[in-house]
């Protein structure tokens, strides 16, 4: 409920200022700054995020922070810029003129709702904007919240930056690609009991990923020994993976508390088609862990937001992953990720831990 009254109320405030102070030419230039806006603000946030991390600054507001500082100066640069050098206003008529001006507001306003609520997301709000996925169950499908909002304004800017960032504005690396599934990603990263240790971001070198192998034996369950089931087209995959124990700052795990704790819902998997694994362009999907190898064939297996607080060390994570995808890259926390090479085979298989 607050997070739509957030929604309606910078809409309104956004309808408010343009109607009074601008013309319908300037008016889309407030619409046209908050799309450039947010492109920036998803291209760089992660690196500057990092950037100030590394000075040991920011701490869990920084992700949110930083996202939302870059989209307000790029903001206001091309709005500056887009007045000083915008033609001379056209006018239709008073009814025409009022009108045009009063949706382009609209539409500037979501977006900018869009950018806040996306951006408080990121910070520990303890759940604020709103609950997108219910804490009192466990989470059977991460790509399905339990809850969107009517005016999905947060939704709208992430999947028109991700549709943007594999289309019309392509690089070499997409934003599809490293965040596929993007706000859910961010709600699932926030979901904690242990504030003090499950900190909501890592340094840029807090996972390594020491290699990947397919599963050539059966795995068994340790809570029940149990086989464990694999979906229909998956084959089931071991990435083994370092979390770094030394400090954030300086590009580990290891939160000021002193005690590294994290979540399956926090580490993912990014997955290509085959065809188009050896580059960061286009679209991906990301699939999280079952559990970890606990020895031998035994896997120890957790809720996607069970808390797991143990030392800095190797993990075999264990996935189902899709049949005709390869994977690219390891993501842990929001803000890290490493690339997971090629799938290893036959005698280069490491020994179990």
């Amino acid at each position: 409920m607050l997070a739509e009254l957030a929604v309606i109320l910078i809409m309104l405030v956004t309808v408010i200022v343009v109607y009074l102070k601008s013309t319908l030419i300037k008016s889309f230039v407030i619409l046209i700054s908050a799309v450039v806006g947010l492109m920036v603000a998803m291209a760089f946030f992660e690196t500057l995020a990092g950037f100030v991390l590394g000075y040991g600054f920011g701490g869990e507001w920084v992700l949110g922070g930083v996202f939302l500082l870059v989209f307000a100066v790029t903001f206001c640069i091309f709005n500056i810029a887009g007045e000083q050098l915008a033609p001379a206003d056209i006018y239709f008529g008073d009814f025409i003129d009022r009108a045009a001006r009063a949706m382009v507001a609209a539409c500037a306003g979501f977006i900018i709702a869009g950018v806040v609520l996306t951006a408080a997301a990121m910070m520990p709000l303890g759940g604020w904007p709103y609950e997108r996925f219910a804490l009192k169950k466990e989470i059977k499908n991460p790509s399905k919240p339990d809850k969107t909002l009517i005016l999905n304004a947060d939704g709208f800017v992430t999947n028109f930056a991700s549709w943007l960032s594999k289309g019309s504005m392509s690089g070499e690396k997409s934003m599809a690609v490293f965040h596929p599934d993007f706000l859910n990603e961010i709600y699932l990263n926030c979901i904690r009991k242990d504030s003090t240790n499950n900190v909501l971001m890592a340094g840029v070198n807090a996972i390594k990923v020491k290699g990947a192998w397919l599963i050539e034996s059966e795995l068994i369950s340790a809570s029940d020994n149990q086989p464990i089931e694999m979906p229909a087209n998956a084959k089931q995959l071991i990435v083994r993976a370092e979390i770094n124990g030394r400090k954030i700052k300086d590009g580990g795990a290891l939160p000021e508390s002193g005690k590294i704790t994290f979540t399956l819902a926090q580490v993912g998997l990014v997955c290509k088609d085959k065809d188009s694994a050896g580059d960061l362009k286009g679209s991906s999907q990301v699939i999280y862990p079952l559990g970890f190898i606990k020895n031998a064939n035994i896997v120890e297996q957790k809720g996607l937001t069970e808390e797991i607080a143990e030392k800095a060390r190797l993990y075999d994570f264990v996935f189902n992953m899709p049949a005709n995808t390869a994977p690219v890259m390891l993501k842990f926390k929001l803000n890290t990720v490493d690339s997971v090479g090629r799938i290893l085979s036959g005698e280069n298989i490491p020994s179990p831990l």
